[in-house]
């Protein structure tokens, strides 16, 4: 906390901000008792908006009925464009271009009786569009009759109406999966039937009474296939079939993203690099590489890996899998070092394992690590050396450096979006054979970006190389600012400047003299480039620092001379309700500035609420991750083996399918709901009789995490279950029991774990190690209890789904750095803390009930934040000492002083300061269900006086006779508000 907290006459703002509301309070202190200045609630809407209890974009009602009239508008103009096609070949009845433009811009279909008799069908005369397109398949037309014409047009005009799905190879699997499934069981069928073409499968479906629609087809080896087979089939000239074929299949391109795409942490000019680029690739392999450390037999302590071991690394990097493990690594290295020293069977594992160890790493065996698919996959088509190979054969290489030609092979294969239009090109420009060039063709990039520029990555690649560190390399990076070019030129001088800098960024400096304080890393590689020639003392700022992230700017005082908050808006948050938390931020804090409540010298204390965690806390929840995903591997090997044994079908699990799996486990092998027995072809496979449903509906406020789904017979879920709770379900008690049986036992054993970690510890590390353990053992307790409240509780409570913890934590992160362009005095205090204060100043029992009903426990949490400074701190920590003595009885209950001796009284007595209720005679009219919004600039009464001033924010919910107070306490609005509701009785 503060450094001299007990300075006399401090003012403090205490904020408690949350996703639609911020709680303040200003207090001052005279070194002995606080005083309460001022304090308020602020009621604002969240960022998002509802949709059946989930959350979804504000906007998102609005675009998505924009994005569905383009469509229809889109598939109204293909119409429209075809048909101008088939009127000029005379292929179709005639329209006027009247009618056709009153259909594109008014929609009034065209109502010509030809016309419309030209689409209607007649079972009796086998007038059916997939009558018309098998017969356009099957024989040639006479296209000098008219009735062939036309049935040529409709076949055409039918196409034309369904298009079929459209692969973009940028997509992952997992988006396409279902509909590409569905598209391969259509291929299936058409086999079966032995039809060649999608039209004449559809015909015989017509034929035998078969359901026609419902199926997801492919644009190109469905539609466009038979289109061209259509074609050929009526002998059609060139010119006819290009403009038929524009006028059916033409797509206009997605528009491009670019300009959503972040700048780059050191070069604020530039964009981010894709995560997909060969050099960024190499990039991050070479900074996790430079930092793994390891220790065998022959070594006294930790050290990095040499260049040859570097270069051993390096080949489990080049695999398809995006990820592997570190192991992996490890297994590599000790293979090479028993041939080195002619041992076989050494053991390895990470530093602080437990066990005998012949090899030792700063990682964890489990260490996820990102390979490099992209690098992998050109190395397979092109070889090891496959830069070189590239240059000999790319067609287009003039006088492009290999840098430049690498560039733009990967460009191809990041902005080509079809698989048969990037195929050719890497067949005409590459010299690849058919095979590899749709080899290269299936390459997959990962659609995502780093924090840095490419242009940044180029810098730092030549020092991540000779083995730096990461934040070694920065400081580098950028040498060529700093060093007047005719130096920088002169290879050996430049060799010469780069070894100094190395030595002074690398190397430990050696510390004389009574001083603490150690110089930085940048303090002597600008002492040493003072020195060099050609260095420019004032471009030495250009030089990189890992400190450079995106921070805001420090505000500047106005022209009245009031230095206010800026705009909060920053690249790195697009979490709405974030952002709309922080604008409420800035009205608020703006507000208390122009009042003269508070100044730039005020201290502020603000809450991350449940947004930062403690050492121990991040290791556990880093071990929980990595539990899940070696059980998620062990289930994947599990399906294959079970799925292969029931079926004789190998199967490659996605990742739905473990979640099924584990759903399966966790339940063992029982439908919770009908008690049925489940298989594993029962769940997997085609078509699944048991699918996971959401134990609270999410209609009714259910989130979609992990604990509020199960395996259920589909037909239950689907006509039974419904949008019930399990509670409201006939065969509760049957269900609770099967539940309690299943889980109750491990809640119970895993509280009994938890109580045997509270003990005493020798020293830090063991009294570290049971603390981790604790967190890891709740944390799993947390997900089992979650899971039984669902099918125990009757209602779903207010504020039930978990998603605003995430939002919150993201709110103070960025709130803390905003409020210090202002306040030079700006401090965090944990939820934890201010809940510890809550319980120790009596305050926790005062709202506790009203939590879920209203707003007012962020104002009272502020004004706990507001009292808590480092003379606060330390008598918590003697209080906490005092309080362990008395639950062992070894002393009497303890006592922590209060920030003024009636401080709980006072603060709750502001609950009904907050909030004003209006109590209705039984014998009233009861109050309409109206709402008077005080909101905007300025709002006038009924008397014609403004009651709102700018920089106020009120609401009035009748219906709820509640009424929220102004930030600031506006005895005009509360006289006119408290006038309202006289006035509605």
């Amino acid at each position: 906390m503060e450094a001299n907290d007990g300075e006399k006459h401090r003012r403090k703002l205490g904020i408690d901000l949350g996703t639609n509301s911020a709680g303040w309070a200003v207090t001052d202190f005279d070194g002995n008792d606080y005083h309460l200045i001022s304090q308020g609630v602020s009621i604002f809407q969240e960022g998002v908006a509802r949709n059946k209890g989930q959350e979804v974009p504000a906007v998102s009602e609005r675009t998505n009925a924009r994005a569905l009239r383009r469509h229809y508008f889109r598939r109204r103009l293909r119409k429209i464009e075809l048909l101008k096609v088939l009127i000029d070949l005379c292929w179709c009845p005639p329209l006027t271009d009247a009618e056709l433009n009153e259909w594109r811009v008014h929609k009034k279909y065209p109502m010509n009786d030809e016309f419309l008799a030209w689409q209607r069908t007649n079972e009796s005369e086998r007038k059916n569009p997939y009558f018309d397109r098998y017969e356009a398949l099957m024989r040639k037309f006479d296209l000098s009759l008219e009735h062939d014409r036309f049935q040529l047009g409709r076949a055409l005009y039918h196409l034309a109406q369904r298009r079929g799905f459209l692969s973009n190879r940028k997509t992952t699997k997992e988006t396409d999966g279902d509909v590409k499934a569905s598209i391969r069981a259509l291929d299936e069928a058409m086999e079966a039937a032995e039809c060649e073409y999608l039209g004449e499968y559809y015909y015989k479906c017509y034929l035998s009474g078969e359901k026609i629609r419902g199926h997801y087809t492919s644009r190109n080896s469905h539609y466009l296939r038979e289109f061209d087979a259509i074609c050929k089939m009526q002998d059609l000239e060139a010119s006819v079939v290009e403009k038929l074929r524009k006028a059916i299949f033409f797509q206009r391109p997605l528009k491009s993203q670019k300009w959503a795409v972040g700048k780059c942490t050191f070069e604020k000019g530039k964009s981010r690099c894709p995560s997909s680029h060969p050099l960024f690739e190499e990039f991050r392999m070479l900074c996790f590489l430079n930092n793994v450390k390891v220790k065998t037999q022959a070594d006294s302590c930790l050290r990095p890996l040499t260049s040859s071991e570097i270069e051993t690394a390096k080949s489990k990097f080049f695999r398809k899998k995006d990820r592997f493990e570190f192991n992996d690594i490890a297994k590599e290295f000790v293979k090479e070092h028993e041939k080195v020293v002619g041992v076989k069977r050494l053991t390895f594992g990470y530093v602080k394992d437990k066990g005998c160890f012949n090899v030792v790493f700063n990682y964890r065996m489990s260490t996820s690590v990102a390979g490099c698919p992209v690098t992998a996959g050109l190395r397979g088509l092109f070889g090891n050396d496959w830069q070189s190979e590239l240059c000999s054969v790319y067609q287009k290489a003039g006088n492009k450096s290999a840098d430049e030609i690498v560039n733009d092979v990967w460009h191809a294969l990041f902005a080509f979006d079809s698989e048969e239009k990037l195929a050719d090109w890497a067949q005409h420009n590459l010299q690849l054979s058919s095979e590899d060039s749709k080899k290269f063709a299936d390459i997959k990039l990962p659609q995502d970006y780093a924090s840095l520029s490419l242009c940044a990555i180029r810098k730092m690649l030549p020092y991540l190389r000779i083995g730096m560190r990461y934040d070694e390399a920065v400081f580098c990076a950028n040498l060529k600012a700093v060093i007047d070019p005719s130096i920088w030129e002169k290879a050996e001088m430049r060799r010469q400047i780069i070894d100094g800098v190395v030595a002074a960024v690398v190397d430990t400096p050696v510390i004389v003299g009574p001083t603490k304080t150690r110089p930085t890393k940048a303090d002597r590689m600008k002492e040493f480039l003072k020195d060099c020639p050609g260095v420019e003392i004032a471009k030495l700022d250009r030089l990189y620092h890992p400190s450079m992230i995106e921070t805001y700017p420090a505000a500047q005082p106005n022209h009245y001379g009031l230095t206010l908050l800026g705009s909060p808006r920053t690249s790195s948050v697009r979490n709405p309700m974030a952002m709309r938390a922080l604008f409420q931020l800035r009205k608020l804090v703006n507000e208390l500035l122009r009042k003269g409540e508070i100044t730039p010298d005020t201290t502020i204390n603000i809450e991350f609420a449940r947004g930062l965690n403690d050492a121990n806390m991040r290791q556990a929840i880093e071990q929980y991750q990595r539990n899940r995903e070696r059980e998620n591997a062990k289930f994947a090997d599990e399906i294959r083996k079970q799925y292969k044994s029931a079926t004789g079908i190998d199967i490659e699990p996605s990742d739905d399918d473990i979640l099924k799996y584990r759903l399966w486990e966790e339940q063992k092998h029982v439908c919770l709901y009908t008690g049925q027995t489940i298989g594993i072809t029962d769940f997997l496979g085609a078509n699944p009789r048991f699918d996971i449903e959401h134990t609270v509906p999410r209609s009714r406020g259910g989130d979609d995490s992990q604990m509020n789904k199960t395996l259920c017979d589909s037909r239950f879920n689907r006509e039974v279950k419904k949008a019930k709770l399990p509670a409201e379900l006939a065969n509760h008690a049957d269900i609770l029991a099967k539940v309690e049986d299943s889980w109750l036992k491990r809640i119970e054993d895993l509280s009994r774990q938890i109580d045997r970690t509270k003990g005493a510890a020798s020293d830090k590390a063991t009294k570290d190690g049971k603390i981790q353990r604790r967190h890891l053992l709740k944390m799993e307790r947390d997900y089992w209890q979650g899971k039984l409240q669902r099918f125990t509780m009757t209602e779903v409570p207010e504020g039930f789904s978990n998603r605003q913890g995430v939002d919150i934590g993201i709110i103070g992160k960025y709130a803390n750095m905003y409020l210090k362009t202002v306040f030079s005095r700006t401090f965090i205090v944990k939820g934890a803390t201010t809940a510890a204060f809550r319980k120790m100043w009596g305050l926790q029992d005062a709202y506790a009930k009203k939590e879920r009903v209203n707003h007012t426990h962020h104002c009272i949490d502020a004004i706990t934040i507001a009292c808590i400074g480092k003379k606060e701190y330390d008598g918590w920590k003697h209080y906490a000492e005092d309080m362990e003595r008395y639950l062992w009885k070894e002393g009497g209950k303890p006592s922590f002083r209060k920030p003024w001796p009636t401080f709980t009284e006072d603060v709750k007595s502001l609950t009904s300061e907050l909030l004003v209720a209006h109590q209705t005679p039984d014998n009233a009219k009861k109050p309409t269900k109206k709402k008077l919004r005080i909101r905007g600039k300025v709002q006038y009464g009924a008397d014609g006086k403004p009651i709102y001033q700018q920089g106020d924010s009120a609401r009035l919910c009748l219906h709820q006779q509640t009424f929220y107070g102004a930030i600031q306490h506006n005895d005009e609005v509360k006289y006119v508000v408290r006038k309202a509701l006289s006035q509605l009785q």
